[in-house]
């Protein structure tokens, strides 16, 4: 399964679907549109602020962005933590 860039889902989802320009989207979450831009495009994550901003605009919850961030964010690494072998870590316990 593809992992998604939550960007693309707030450009497919909220702004497209709301028929906004991203210039016109920036303007109603008070960012520039290059930083809108960067998100949309996968270039740049979802701050926390950003969550706060887009909840706050187009409703929902801060949390939902933050999650989806967060998962992607995991899934991006995973591949290359399939490779890197770790132990467990086992403290020497003495009686």
């Amino acid at each position: 399964m593809r992992n998604i860039h939550p960007g693309e889902i707030l450009r497919e989802e909220v702004i497209n679907a709301n028929e906004l320009s991203i210039t016109d989207a920036s303007k109603l979450l008070g960012v520039t549109r290059t930083t809108l831009s960067n998100i949309v495009n996968g270039k740049s994550e979802i701050s926390p602020e950003m969550c706060y901003r887009i909840a706050a605009v187009f409703g929902g919850s801060p949390d939902i962005w933050a999650n989806l961030q967060t998962k992607y964010n995991l899934r991006s690494i995973e591949d290359k933590m399939k490779h890197f072998k770790l132990s467990p870590y086992r403290a020497n316990i003495r009686a």
